[in-house]
Formats: structure tokens, C-alpha cells, sequence
């Protein structure tokens, strides 16, 4: 059994599939961060708080999206490494980019709540050209992995 587990190889010169794990780590702690302040937010009711992030519930939806993104980080690097596959240096860097830039609009919005709205054509591109990185890095990895499975 052990045999099928290798060690990466961490670096922090080289990209790596570390970088998703390394990548979860930081979020899951930004998360834990933001479930503090929201707590201090509404049960706490620290004004200072209250007056810098006026949205208390974009920044909860940070929190449980950076969550989110946490737990696909490490199952994308625990079934790659268990099937070995052998994502691009590129994928590693769009799901790392995708993972930290999706949730961080709500964090925005928890502090300015006109921020990221546009009825504009440029504005609703913008937004959504946000779930781009995260659509194309993780359905390349999904994709890899039902091809190593057939």
C-alpha cells in the first residue's frame, strides 16, 4: 500500500501539485479569519467591524465558498497523486488563481456592496469571466481523472 503514496516534491521555486495544497492552506486559513470576523460582526456586535465589512452575509458566502474551495484543493491533489496523473504547470496555476479569486468578490462585497455590480455588458463579462480559472482548472483535472480511470 504504501508504495502507491509518494512524497512530492515541495518547493517554492517550482510549480508543483504541492501548490494545491499549499494554496488550500492559506484560504482555509483566510477562512477562519472571515468566520471570526463575522462572528464578532453579529454576536459580538464590535461596531468597528460592523462599519468595515456593512454586508455581514457576502462575507459569511466568502467564508463557506473559501471552504469550499479548501476541499476541492485537496481531493483534486489527493486523487491525482493517488492516480498519478501529472497536471500541466499551467492547470496548477489557474486552479491556485481560480481558487483564491472566486470567493474574494463576496469578501469585496462584504466591504462595498456596489462593488462588482454592472448592468454593463463589460461589467456582466467581467463577472463572469471570474469563474473561468476554476471551470477551466478543475474540469482539466476531473477530465484527467475519468481518462485514467477508463
Amino acid at each position: 500500500m504504501n508504495e502507491l503514496i509518494t512524497s512530492p516534491t515541495v518547493t517554492s521555486t517550482g510549480i508543483s501539485l504541492s501548490w494545491l495544497l499549499i494554496t488550500a492552506a492559506g484560504i482555509f486559513l483566510f477562512s477562519l479569519l472571515e468566520a471570526w470576523i463575522a462572528t464578532l460582526i453579529i454576536y459580538g456586535k464590535v461596531s468597528f467591524l460592523k462599519k468595515l465589512f456593512p454586508v455581514s452575509r457576502n462575507l459569511i458566502r466568502s467564508h463557506v465558498d473559501y471552504l469550499m474551495f479548501t476541499m476541492l484543493l485537496c481531493v483534486t491533489y489527493f486523487v491525482c497523486l493517488h492516480l498519478r496523473i501529472e497536471l500541466p504547470n499551467a492547470i496548477i496555476v489557474i486552479i491556485c488563481f481560480g481558487s483564491i479569486y472566486n470567493p474574494f468578490g463576496f469578501f469585496v462585497q462584504a466591504m462595498n456592496p456596489k462593488a462588482g455590480k454592472s448592468d454593463s455588458l463589460l461589467g456582466k463579462i467581467t463577472t463572469c469571466s471570474s469563474f473561468l480559472p476554476t471551470t477551466i482548472g478543475f474540469g482539466y483535472a476531473m477530465i484527467a481523472v475519468i481518462i485514467a480511470l477508463t
